[in-house]
């Protein structure tokens, strides 16, 4: 028998640099199991239109569950001939039951609907597991940042010390870049779960088949219902790459905020030295190599984004073998953003706040600049232009905050640039001398006051368990459809 079940058009067989070449066997192990299961449905509803016979699709069912069982045991070895995973298992299926049969389980599909349906599972299934890794560290910094609101340190803007904060304000932003994620990952799911299995090649198919089904029995929310759509459109991967580089870009950044807040310049952190190396040669080094690989590893997610996006801009409408590049880098990326993943959730767990360090930098660079301005404005009148001049005039000579508010100078200073006398408080310098209580006077919504920290805490746990509710909907639809199909699967088979 000819191994090749699909090149009967051919006269010869393919030249084995060829097949090498444009082979994607290896690849496909990445979703050997959704083409099993999408197989398994796409013959369930062929038996329930009337096109299999009970004694077919029992065989079918008895092979294919043979051959799920094989590749969930890392018993199915992917060799042969064949150019990719679909007629690799169908060629396995005839092998064992025989062409009558066998050759019986393709009807009604192409390799164009069934690839599409076999990343569709396959995506779904990996955002899934990627809200889960998000919700795990989600949880990680909600903890550390309730822990740490009365951990004041320097807010920065240009990389320069800005203004009064706190590390659980950094620690906020973080959880709110995770939502944001969330949210994105949750809108994409849905547009991810439709089914295109039906649509054939290209244009649909004479067969009688029912597409309601297979999309119940594969937990999908509808069909695509457009042929063409189905099989040619490939946004859907570009628009899962994009997200991906968008967690990875927030991703990135943290990474760069610890690898500074490590350094000895800052000393504000200490990355615990399960996730440190050494120098070869340099006998006092501790390096933070996880930080700088995640940095690395998040370029590559960017990469592959704008890899996708040069493969699928010049192919004309229709399916074609470009596509087939595509499955690779979307197994590598969500691979590599789960390991990042569990990277930083590991690092913040065991992360050391140098607290005494952040408080230090806080009583040096005239941080408290703005916030000074800000009581001459609300309690003098003064234009906030004449009182940022008299805190810029100050600061050019100013090391330390204390210098700042010297109630003479300031009242000199207030002189000088407004030609007015005015007569601050007596108890002024002690008004900022405690960098807390100046935190207490940011009265605006968001700002890292504790009372506006802990709202905003709040705010941000309640809008994790909306995404929570919505991601345990995602979840037990599919399981819902798992059973549904396992059952029918069983009660075929012992029928």
């Amino acid at each position: 028998m000819n191994k090749d079940i699909y090149r009967k058009r051919l006269k010869s067989p393919l030249n084995k640099e060829v097949l090498a070449f444009f082979s994607s066997l290896k690849d496909d192990s990445w979703i050997a199991e959704e083409d099993i299961i999408g197989t398994e449905v796409h013959d369930i509803m062929l038996f329930e239109q009337g096109i299999l016979n009970n004694k077919e699709i029992q065989q079918i069912l008895i092979s294919l569950e043979k051959l799920k069982k094989e590749y969930r045991e890392n018993k199915l070895i992917l060799n042969g001939a064949q150019e990719d995973i679909h007629p690799f298992i169908e060629q396995r299926i005839i092998e064992e039951i025989g062409i009558e049969i066998g050759g019986k389980i393709h009807t009604g599909r192409s390799r164009n609907d069934q690839v599409s349906v076999d990343l569709r599972l396959k995506i779904r299934k990996e955002l899934n597991a990627l809200t889960e890794a998000l919700l795990i560290l989600f949880e990680t910094l909600f903890n550390l940042s309730s822990d740490s609101l009365d951990v004041i340190m320097p807010l920065y803007t240009h990389l320069q010390r800005a203004q009064l904060g706190s590390f659980s304000h950094y620690l906020n932003a973080y959880l709110e870049q995770i939502l944001r994620n969330l949210r994105r990952i949750e809108e994409l799911y849905h547009r991810i779960n439709m089914n295109p299995l039906g649509s054939c090649a290209i244009g649909g198919t004479s067969i009688d088949i029912d597409r309601s089904k297979t999309t119940e029995l594969l937990g999908f929310d509808s069909i695509i219902y457009n042929s063409i759509d189905a099989v040619s459109s490939k946004d859907f991967i570009f628009e899962t790459l994009t997200s991906l580089s968008m967690i990875a870009l927030d991703f990135s950044r943290i990474a760069e905020d610890l690898l500074l807040w490590s350094s000895k310049e800052f000393d504000y952190i200490e990355i615990d030295d399960q996730y440190c190396s050494v120098s070869s040669v340099m006998p006092q080094k501790k390096n933070p190599d996880t930080l700088e690989l995640i940095r690395s590893g998040c370029a590559k997610i960017l990469s592959n984004a704008f890899t996708s996006a040069t493969i699928i801009k010049s192919v004309p409408t229709g399916y074609f073998r470009d596509f087939q590049d595509l499955k690779p880098i979307l197994r590598d990326s969500f691979n590599l953003l789960l390991i990042i993943i569990k990277m930083l959730n590991g690092i913040f767990s065991t992360l050391v706040i140098k607290k005494a360090n952040m408080r230090k930098a806080v009583e040096q660079g005239n941080i408290l600049a703005l916030d000074i301005a800000e009581y001459l404005v609300q309690h003098y009148s003064l234009p906030f232009r004449q009182a940022h001049e008299i805190l810029a005039r100050l600061s050019m000579n100013a090391e330390k905050n204390n210098t700042l508010i010297d109630k003479n100078a300031l009242e000199a200073m207030i002189l000088e640039v407004t030609k007015k006398k005015i007569q601050l408080p007596h108890d002024f310098e002690t008004l900022f001398e405690d960098p807390v209580k100046c935190l207490e006077n940011r009265i605006s919504q968001g700002a890292p006051s504790k009372k506006e920290m802990k709202y905003n805490l709040k705010l941000i746990m309640t809008e994790k368990q909306d995404m929570v509710e919505l991601f345990s909907k995602r979840k037990e639809k599919i399981e819902k459809a798992e059973a549904l199909r396992e059952a029918r699967i069983r009660e075929i088979i012992n029928s």
